[in-house]
């Protein structure tokens, strides 16, 4: 038999503020960065020292999320979601992909005997959804059964009590109680081919909004309970959406591409691409400027709320996999991926 990398703690090494790191938060001066193997580091010091955590899995994180330098969750491959309450030193594990399972299949079949009563009384639509839901509880059982394979990729919080976690093949969990219970969306979600979620946040007079496969933007209003799909018309992965100060979205996603909405998502164009290389995160700065970097760590900028963008002459100097979502301190921009974290000062100096 293989081993269970959810049960096997990641190992402790010299090395791991050097590895390839996936995800990067913060919270007030602590920065905590997650990545290959289970390896969790954090630092005081903008980054010039890193610790590494001690972490129940060898599993890969892909996110992490801080709500003070205290709390803090992350989430990866095999469904798992990790917990922090000592600002990154230690963690537990709160979920992983064989709860994830049980918690989607419960979540579809509740729905699928809620829409037969419907398709009973004659309500329009219902055999339609009820046929839709049928299929994905085929398609999750069947994943399921190969085990807690299924990777989480976002997640996002509210406070120390509610949060999202999103992932591959349309998964989606809320909690309401700091992680200790999980009860899945993904039956909410109009998403009928299960497109993997590759991220989650909640956006200023917009609401929950999640970026994914195909192009497609989710957009909640009410906490998670109803889903309203808002296509940009691109056909490949869109990994987040910002924004803007003059409070236009931008969505960005696979091989440069930007799309920008002025209307809260009900509508979307392209803007000319800068670069083809993926966009892998963005961040508003406090003069107004819009900030969006490329997973080769190429950096490009707008001064006029995101109609138009401009490389700049710095970069993170290594592949990126994810960004800071805010400024850290007045104009630093983190990013983490290959060989650890970028702490880049945007004022064309890099640390």
């Amino acid at each position: 038999m293989g081993v269970d990398l959810l049960q096997v703690p990641a190992l402790q090494s010299p090395n791991a503020a050097r590895a390839l790191l996936l995800g990067v938060h913060a919270a007030g001066a602590r920065l905590i960065a997650v990545g290959e193997r289970g390896i969790v580091v954090f630092s005081d010091d903008e980054g010039a020292t890193w610790t590494q955590g001690q972490v129940p899995v060898s599993v890969t994180l892909a996110s992490v999320f801080l709500v003070s330098d205290k709390l803090g969750w992350a989430a990866g491959h095999d469904g798992a979601v990790l917990k922090t309450t000592d600002g990154g030193k230690s963690w537990s594990k709160v979920m992983d992909g064989n709860r994830a399972n049980a918690l989607v299949i419960d979540d579809l079949k509740a729905r699928i005997e809620a829409a037969k009563s419907e398709a009973d009384a004659g309500l329009e639509g219902a055999d339609v959804r009820l046929e839709a839901l049928q299929m994905r509880l085929e398609d999750v059982e069947a994943g399921a059964s190969f085990g807690p394979s299924r990777p989480l990729l976002g997640l996002w919080f509210e406070d120390e009590r509610r949060g999202y976690v999103v992932g591959a093949f349309g998964q989606i969990f809320r909690t309401t109680d700091g992680g200790q219970n999980w009860n899945s969306l993904s039956g909410a979600l109009p998403n009928p081919d299960s497109l993997h979620l590759n991220s989650i946040a909640r956006i200023a007079e917009i609401g929950l909004v999640i970026s994914g496969e195909r192009g497609a933007v989710w957009v909640s209003k009410d906490d998670g309970k109803s889903w309203s799909l808002r296509e940009t018309g691109y056909d490949g992965h869109l990994y987040g959406v910002l924004r803007t100060s003059a409070g236009a979205l931008l969505a960005y996603g696979f091989a440069g591409n930007l799309f920008r909405s002025d209307d809260g998502g009900q509508s979307w164009r392209a803007l000319p691409r800068t670069t083809d290389k993926s966009f892998v995160g963005g961040l508003n700065l406090a003069n107004g400027d819009v900030v969006l970097v490329a997973r080769n760590g190429r950096v490009i900028a707008s001064k006029d709320g995101g109609a138009t963008f401009g490389g700049l002459d710095i970069g993170a100097g290594r592949a990126v996999a994810s960004v800071l979502p805010v400024p850290f301190g007045k104009d630093k921009l983190v990013a983490a991926g290959t060989g650890g974290v970028s702490v880049v000062t945007l004022a064309n100096e890099r640390k």
